[in-house]
């Protein structure tokens, strides 16, 4: 830039500021050489002057400890403006984290324009180290230092959390020194949200010098490594590798040219080759645009559609937070949605395809299941600090459930847009990178209203490579004649430049499985038709595995609604008790209501299963605080049991075949029945009741002398239809109805499902999306 005369410079003194490179004086720059020969007086830091040598000999020389860095700058500014030639020592280079911005500082803050400065770059330590591990640079990188003397950590914190995202290589200055010694377990945190563990990361303490250490390891493994203020680390980006010889390589993207091959052709004249099919599984990832606009439902039919095309097909879901599980065959809990998508599949349900899922036990804290077995309950911030170690068991499982299947269908969770949560993100698009940049499809619930808000809204606040894997939009649940959609659907393309893949009918009475509470119908109109069976399930706060009573709803003759007041008992044949995530919490949410009362003096018949039949009972115990600060809990006292919560879960496929009790609650039923369990607590009669069941050996729940109350741990109790028919008859034959047989279970809905959607989604484009053409 050139100067105006005013801004003449003195003849007499100058400051050179100077980059003294890594350490050695063999990799000092001949200009930082020239400049101090030519200096009169060498200012520094003391270890920085001594890694001078012989070339500080003769000169004079003034020192001062670390942090004293203004203190040396003014210094240095002093003699310079006294007329002599100072030298300004500064590690590495002195434009990267060293003097020059300092000095500036200083002398703008004063308005001297007239001092003659000249800065002279040197080797910085970022440049020493890579060029120790091999070649880790050679694309965008972010340099960042962990210490939080100058910068606030939650400002390094933003930009770690951004320059993770944003798949920048990243350098770290200062990782760690004796005093700051979670600022690296921190940073590590923040990368696993983003990038496998498995990432390389080179680690070199005090690079180009005699004591130089040098080791590559992984982001997993970080932490073991030896660390200090000396260290400078650079973790790889995404498409960081380890060579045959140990060195670190980040492509700049030279393989997608022609000449890298050897072919002596450009880009321009042939275009690269596709991966290979085996060399990486595909997948295809379902988001959303909010909870519950039918994701587990299209993630299913698509399962089934691929599995017709000869695919090993698998689903997954890196993340679910419902209350409604299932158990798989190794005693593993997963969601329900998993479950139902792998029978989509043809496969048995495996803990890999929902390695986490977390079941809300109040409104800030969730069980949290870790590939299939619960590991505690945690409260929001306890699982921010552990998602590290559940991003590492999402990729586990999701590299397993890749070497077993030829193509993965993916579900996202909640709505991709989510911008409070995505820097910790580990259900969503996070997961389509981590599966190789699987492509994703967008559904939006047209039901909800608002719909082109609701796609546009959403990309518009995704990052620019979220954006990019965005592939197609389905909108879905349409009622009506699509041509009406024509301008919006148009706008969607034009404004997003993302095809919409096809708007996608409501399709009554599919009998899938419902994921959560979202999916519930509304509660109790009072309605009591005398030509039916009411039954009537309490909605729960908590409530959980509600798809134990989606059978009853299959009975032509019988009404099912949900509960919220006492007052809607009246005129019910049955009253439910369903399961809880929180028993404790319920059962406390009852006596609130009144419910209690209303029980006690309701004259139909009762039923409770697994948590709703605790709460029948006379008394629950939480010796070890599983649910609840308090220890004990009075029940409702409608069954003779006693409860004692244990921190071991139970969770299994069982076999179930009729006690005593059976023939009082379900008279003429006789054979066994399949279930499962899923609870964390044992009952034991201690009155005047019987046994309704024997699993395996065991006897399971209780029924009152007169029949009239019963529960029971097992979970599928209304799948079977002799059971069903058994205990609806009695309510029948109470009321003065006609006894039936039970409906017949509905037909496999997924070749509907599949076939609905293929009548209705662009699915050659579809398929050319998922690399299947």
């Amino acid at each position: 830039m050139k100067q105006s005369a005013s801004c003449a410079q003195p003849a007499t003194g100058r400051l050179s500021i100077i980059g003294s490179g890594p350490g050695s004086p063999a990799h000092l720059t001949d200009a930082a050489r020239s400049a101090i020969a030519d200096a009169d007086i060498l200012v520094g830091y003391g270890p920085y002057i001594d890694q001078l040598g012989d070339l500080a000999q003769t000169k004079e020389v003034l020192t001062s400890g670390m942090t004293r860095e203004i203190d040396r700058c003014r210094l240095a500014i002093e003699r310079a403006r006294h007329g002599n030639r100072v030298a300004l020592i500064s590690g590495g280079d002195a434009g990267i984290y060293g003097m020059a911005g300092l000095v500036f500082e200083l002398l703008a803050a004063e308005g001297d324009t007239r001092l003659a400065v000249e800065v002279i770059p040197g080797l910085s330590a970022l440049q020493a180290a890579a060029s120790r591990l091999g070649a880790p640079l050679m694309h965008d990188t972010a340099i960042i230092s962990l210490s939080d003397l100058l910068t606030p950590w939650d400002t390094i914190r933003t930009r770690l959390a951004a320059a993770a995202a944003a798949d920048f290589v990243i350098a770290l200055y200062n990782p760690r020194s004796t005093r700051r010694t979670s600022q690296l377990e921190e940073a590590r945190r923040l990368c696993l949200l983003h990038r496998p563990a498995a990432t390389p990361v080179g680690i070199v303490r005090n690079a180009c010098r005699p004591d130089e250490e040098v080791e590559v390891t992984t982001l997993g493994e970080l932490l073991s490594c030896t660390v200090d203020m000396s260290t400078l680390v650079i973790i790889g980006n995404s498409s960081t590798f380890v060579d045959g010889a140990g060195r670190m390589v980040t492509p700049r993207g030279y393989e997608n040219k022609r000449e890298f091959a050897g072919t002596g052709q450009s880009t321009e004249t042939a275009a690269p080759e596709p991966p290979s099919r085996t060399a990486s599984p595909a997948a295809l990832m379902v988001v959303g645009t909010a909870s519950d606009v039918g994701k587990s439902a299209i993630t299913a039919g698509l399962c089934r559609l691929l599995l017709r095309r000869g695919l090993r097909v698998a689903p997954f879901k890196s993340q679910n937070m419902a209350l409604n599980a299932a158990v798989t065959p190794e005693g593993g809990e997963i969601g329900r949605a998993q479950a139902s998508q792998a029978v989509a599949c043809r496969i048995p349900p495996h803990t890999d395809m929902n390695p986490i899922l977390l079941k809300p036990t109040t409104d800030t804290g969730s069980q949290v299941i870790v590939q299939g077995t619960a590991v505690g309950v945690m409260a929001v911030a306890e699982y921010d600090r552990y998602k590290p170690v559940a991003w590492e068991k999402v990729q586990e499982s999701l590299e397993r459930l890749q070497q077993r299947s030829d193509f993965l269908v993916m579900e996202g969770a909640g709505s991709i847009a989510e911008i409070n949560l995505k820097d910790r993100d580990i259900a969503n698009l996070a997961v389509a990178r981590l599966a190789g940049n699987a492509p994703a499809i967008l559904v939006a619930d047209i039901e909800r209203g608002g719909v082109f808000a609701q796609v546009v809204g959403s990309i518009e606040l995704l990052e620019p490579w979220e954006r990019d894997l965005i592939k197609g939009v389905v909108i879905n649940r349409f009622r009506g004649d699509p041509a009406i959609l024509e301008p919006g659907l148009k706008f969607i393309e034009q404004r997003c430049g993302i095809p919409v893949l096809g708007v996608v009918p409501w399709l009554r009475d599919l009998a899938l499985p419902a994921e959560d509470s979202l999916a519930l119908p509304p509660t109790d109109d009072g309605n009591r038709p005398a030509d039916r069976l009411c039954v009537g399930v309490l909605r729960l706060p908590r409530i959980s595995n509600f798809t134990d009573f989606e059978p009853l709803i299959r009975e032509p003759d019988l009404r099912l609604c949900y509960l919220e007041r006492p007052e809607q008992l009246a005129g019910l044949d049955l009253v439910i008790l369903p399961g809880s995530k929180a028993t404790m919490a319920d059962l406390a949410w009852l006596r609130d209501r009144g419910f209690d009362r209303a029980l006690n003096s309701f004259g139909g018949m009762i039923l409770g299963v697994c948590g709703g039949y605790q709460m029948l009972g006379e008394l629950l115990q939480d010796p070890d605080g599983v649910e609840s600060l308090a220890a004990t809990a009075t029940g409702l006292g409608l069954l003779p049991v006693h409860t004692v919560l244990l921190p071991e879960k139970t969770t299994r496929l069982t076999t179930a075949s009729p006690a005593a009790g059976a023939a009082l609650a379900a008279p003429g039923w006789h054979q066994p029945v399949q279930g499962y369990e899923i609870h964390a607590g044992i009952s034991r009669i201690i009155g005047a009741a019987e046994p309704f069941l024997r699993l395996d050996h065991e006897a399971d729940g209780a029924v009152s002398a007169d029949g009239r109350i019963a529960g029971s741990y097992l979970h599928g109790l209304f799948d079977d239809p002799p059971l069903r028919e058994a205990l609806l008859n009695r309510l029948r034959r109470a009321k003065g109805l006609p006894e039936r047989n039970a409906a017949p279970p509905p037909p496999d809905p997924y070749d509907r499902l599949a076939d609905h959607l293929a009548s209705h989604l662009d699915i050659p484009r579809l398929l050319a999306i998922c690399g299947l053409a």
